[in-house]
């Protein structure tokens, strides 16, 4: 942090404990701080008014600046559109990356310059390394891990960002908000989609206004029941399918030019291999020959051993052991220890 007194920094606080301690971090290394925070639709369960308030309240403490920036409108139409169409379309869309690639590292950042930063911090967990070359890596709070949604921005993006927490643990984090009397320090965190004010399949049905009931079948397209809409489901779901059938059920495919659900035993979600496009290499360039690496498929998911196979304009996952739930419109992430090499859309 030495590097980095006098430097000019806007810090994202988004009102909470996370993102208060690292301006708190930033503020004490001798930095000329400011705080930016972003608002976005209305219901949000994130950059809400108290958010908002909170964040003030914090900058106010630690005597910085604070601005406010209204990003509603592109919010609506790059996240909460971008998660209609993906999941009209049978996918499981992941409109955290896509709001961090356009919305937090996107337009927040110009925005941030044009108030003067030379660099953006955050309080994401992730460990950032710049030594004449990016190196992305997970944190050492790996139950905090973040760096899954941080691998799809792209590489130049990096070089203005800085994320002081990576190398605590979220219990220290809060220690040292309480200790240096920052009243967030137990604040609860935001764990669904921010802007979801109610459930996923309702959300959706509402804003595309039409009747989207269809069936639910077998893999032989034998009819098991009715639905209200594929969106309502994802691959591997089991609960809500409402079948009356003697074994598990769980959804294997949403074929959704048909509008099917289609569901089958736990044992056909397992897949040997799949396929990952539009590919974003961080910590290393495009590879060219195969290589081996570990790869997550999901947030938070223990990572796993693959070959990794290049194929023109997308790559081949190969995983040791087959992996179960793959879930295109996700994204695979792949790490060789801790280092995050870089990530793109499962097919």
């Amino acid at each position: 942090m030495e590097s980095l007194k006098s430097k000019k920094i806007a810090v994202a606080m988004s009102g909470g404990v996370d993102s208060s301690v690292c301006a708190f971090i930033l503020k004490k290394s001798g930095a000329d701080v400011f705080g930016i925070t972003m608002k976005t639709i209305n219901g949000s369960k994130c950059c809400t008014l108290d958010d908002i308030n909170q964040a003030k309240k914090v900058a106010k403490k630690l005597g910085m600046k604070h601005y406010v920036i209204d990003l509603k409108e592109m919010f609506e139409k790059e996240v909460v559109d971008y998660f209609v169409k993906e999941s009209l379309k049978g996918k499981n869309p992941n409109p955290c990356v896509i709001c961090n690639r356009k919305i937090k590292f996107g337009a927040l950042i110009e925005e941030a310059k044009k108030l003067g930063a030379e660099f953006i911090a955050t309080g994401h967990y992730a460990i950032l390394e710049k030594n004449g070359k990016v190196v992305l890596k997970r944190p050492v709070d790996i139950k905090k891990d973040q760096s899954y949604v941080l691998s799809m921005l792209p590489k130049k993006t990096f070089k203005d960002l800085i994320f002081p927490i990576g190398k605590y643990t979220k219990e220290e984090v809060r220690k040292i908000a309480k200790e240096n009397d920052i009243h967030v320090h137990d604040k609860e965190e935001t764990q669904d989609l921010c802007f979801l004010d109610k459930p996923k399949g309702e959300f959706i049905e509402e804003k595309i206004g039409k009747d989207m009931r269809g069936k639910i079948v077998d893999k032989k397209r034998n009819f098991l029941g009715r639905h209200y809409g594929h969106f309502y489901f994802t691959i591997g779901q089991r609960r809500g399918l409402n079948l009356v059938v003697h074994n598990r059920h769980y959804v294997c495919d949403i074929v959704s030019e048909k509008n099917l659900v289609v569901v089958s035993g736990k044992e056909d979600l397992y897949k040997k291999s799949f396929y990952v496009s539009g590919l974003n290499w961080v910590s290393m360039d495009s590879p060219e020959k195969e290589f081996e690496s570990d790869v997550i498929i999901r947030n938070k998911m223990k990572p796993t051993p693959a070959r990794i196979i290049p194929e023109k304009n997308k790559i081949k996952v190969v995983p040791k052991n087959p992996v179960w739930g793959v879930s295109p419109g996700q994204i695979a992430v792949f790490i060789k220890k801790d280092i995050v090499l870089g990530g793109g859309w499962i097919e």
